[in-house]
């Protein structure tokens, strides 16, 4: 779809699950940095470096907010250890296991307390276990059937099993016990997002984003609401603000490509993509968008060596071999543009005019026996009583050109009239004559049909020969 991002929305998003911004800080340290107002008398040991825990946290580095721990721990070794911050500052850096050994020791000495409950549910969604997780919270809720940060919760892991029902029952349960929590709030956004209701999703956004200022992804996600109710500007307006607050996040900056594709802002389209590359040149679809704008700006060196990269980096996106053999051809690279041709045709046999272009290229490379033996081996499965086997008859024997051109003249259906002038004329260029190729390329110029190879290639022709728009 036009407007897809190519991020996942309600995959993965509960805040746990990219720890960064206040909101990761807020989710990690909840009832633990709020309650310090126990005064410790002057021989005990100080309280634990709360702030520069927090401080890290909220600039995405969990490995630092765990040595400042555990180096407090080390020269404080009489200090109790608080298990559930030691729990989640390992969660939070990744070490799992650890993390589940504590939280059990934990539930071992205090049982299973809603905050113990809700840990292990972000271990489980960590662990990818949405089913244990699903327990842990349905655990929880025995014990306090209102609590918002659990109904919150068990919202997105419904939301994430497309349960749009009953996760909207979980969130609105969650904002009654508390209006401004913030899952529960973004989480009703994704609900009415993913059901097409944009106007209430860009609502419940923001109010997220009024209840959580700092959080990136609430702009992102309102963002993504906007674009699909064709607001494409305030889509811009909320990526760019995603990204001020997370620089380094690939998908913003794909996504706000997207949108100044989508308003002709090229130029800031380019600029994106090329940072998106930047920050991460091993993932494909920054190389991608990045070439259909080359295409699309006739820099055709650059979308070469970007589709290129594409299928070296990705070789199952065939998607990438019909432009890039287009572009061989327009650039006269006849080998790479026949076998891009043939690759293109291998992987979608519904386009049967690929094996015609791979057949044709070999031909302008003057290797008219490989085009033949091609389309010989190809006979069987282009579709009978087509025109592209006629035209397929016709390179196999160029005795059969008046019985093709008579066809393509009775052809009612515009584009595949239009289609066989093409090949015709591609054959009658390739015999000099020159004349009537042209003329014949005039009518396919006129297929309203934009970015058909035939018809981009007939007007890379005609301008060839002057024939300008």
């Amino acid at each position: 779809m036009e407007d897809s991002f190519y991020h996942q929305g309600a995959k993965g998003s509960i805040l746990l699950a990219r720890l960064r911004g206040a909101a990761g800080a807020l989710l990690l340290l909840v009832g633990l940095l709020g309650c310090r107002n126990i005064p410790h008398k002057a021989e005990q040991p100080p309280e634990p470096p709360y702030q520069q825990i927090q401080e890290s946290i909220e600039a995405g580095d969990a490995q630092a907010a765990l040595r400042s721990y555990q180096e407090y721990l080390n020269a404080f070794p009489d200090s109790p250890v608080d298990r559930l911050l030691l729990a989640r500052l390992l969660l939070a850096a990744g070490y799992f296991e650890q993390a589940r050994n504590e939280l059990s020791a934990l539930s071992a000495e205090s049982g299973p307390t809603i905050e113990v409950l809700l840990t292990l549910s972000h271990l489980e969604r960590m662990s990818g276990n949405p089913e244990r997780e699903r327990q842990l919270l349905e655990q929880a809720l025995e014990i306090d059937p209102g609590n918002a940060a659990v109904l919150a919760a068990l919202g997105m892991l419904q939301l994430e099993a497309e349960q749009y029902d009953q996760a909207t029952i979980s969130f609105q349960g969650a904002l009654t016990a508390d209006p401004d929590e913030p899952t529960a709030l973004r989480g009703l956004g994704l609900v009415y997002l993913n059901q097409e209701r944009y106007g209430e999703s860009i609502e419940f956004f923001g109010r997220a984003i009024a209840t959580d200022p700092d959080n990136d992804l609430n702009y992102a996600d309102r963002a993504r609401a906007r674009a699909a109710a064709k607001d494409r500007l305030g889509a811009v307006e909320d990526l760019s603000t995603a990204i001020e607050g997370n620089p380094t996040f690939y998908w913003n900056y794909i996504d706000r490509g997207r949108q100044y594709l989508q308003l002709r802002m090229l130029k800031e389209a380019e600029e994106d993509f090329s940072k998106a590359i930047a920050l991460d040149p091993e993932l494909f679809l920054a190389y991608v968008y990045r070439a259909g704008l080359y295409d699309r700006l006739d820099r055709r060196p650059q979308a070469i060596a970007d589709y290129s990269r594409v299928l070296e980096l990705n070789p199952d996106y065939f998607f990438a071999y019909a432009p890039l053999a287009v572009l061989y051809y327009l650039e006269g690279i006849w080998q790479s543009a026949a076998e891009a041709f043939r690759k293109s045709y291998f992987f979608e046999p519904e386009e049967p005019s690929y094996a015609l272009l791979a057949a044709l290229s070999w031909m302008q490379l003057g290797e008219n026996e490989k085009a033949k033996e091609y389309l010989w081996e190809r006979l069987g499965d282009l579709p009978q009583d087509s025109w592209i086997l006629l035209i397929a008859r016709y390179y196999l024997d160029p005795v059969l050109e008046a019985r093709t051109i008579d066809a393509a003249n009775k052809e009612s259906n515009k584009l595949k009239r239009g289609q066989m002038l093409f090949y015709i004329a591609s054959r009658l260029l390739l015999e000099d004559r020159v004349e009537t190729a042209l003329r014949y390329l005039l009518l396919v110029k006129d297929i309203d049909r934009r970015g058909l190879p035939e018809k981009r290639i007939a007007e890379h022709l005609l301008a060839r020969f002057g024939y300008e728009d």
